[in-house]
């Protein structure tokens, strides 16, 4: 079982409510992608939200997609940081925090990635971490943290987070 904590800038979870904020308005799933290092095998601090756009993203209601030359431009902008994609967030309309079928089937499948749900397509600016839904892809599959792992293991930092536009296309 993973034993990764996350150190996470005061900041990300409201910077990236703003980021898909505009997605859910039109009622569509939003994304924040978050970069970030490891200094070990038990600490990952996140340090960059990504904020998606142009043609190789494509956000629908219950879903989301990116290319693939999307993935190949975020890579290299992970490479042009020095960091690596730790994480992500991503809406659900209503109350809905975990993981559609989807999200564990076709989603990012790495050892200790984070991957987020914020509920009601990301409209309430109120949203603390709790009201998430927080996901580690650990062993084969992807594993709800409970609260009380979440206080444990996701720990807020007084830093903030530096946010990178990234234009990706679908070709």
């Amino acid at each position: 079982m993973s034993q990764i904590t996350w150190y996470v800038p005061e900041d990300l979870l409201r910077t990236s409510i703003e980021i898909m904020r505009p997605h859910g308005a039109q009622g569509n799933e939003g994304l924040a992608l978050w970069l970030g290092t490891s200094d070990d095998a038990e600490r990952v601090t996140v340090t960059h939200a990504i904020e998606i756009y142009g043609s190789g993203f494509v956000t629908a209601p219950l879903q989301m997609r990116l290319s693939f030359h999307a993935m190949a431009t975020l890579t290299r902008l992970a490479d042009t940081l020095d960091r690596y994609l730790v994480g992500q967030i991503h809406s659900h309309p209503g109350y809905f925090t975990d993981l559609s079928v989807v999200d564990t089937e076709l989603g990012i499948r790495v050892p200790d990635y984070l991957s987020v749900v914020c509920p009601h397509y990301a409209q309430r600016p109120d949203v603390v971490l709790n009201a998430c839904g927080f996901h580690v892809f650990d062993g084969a599959a992807y594993r709800r943290l409970s609260s009380a792992e979440i206080s444990r293991r996701v720990v807020q930092t007084g830093e903030r987070v530096n946010i990178v536009r990234c234009e990706v296309n679908r070709d």
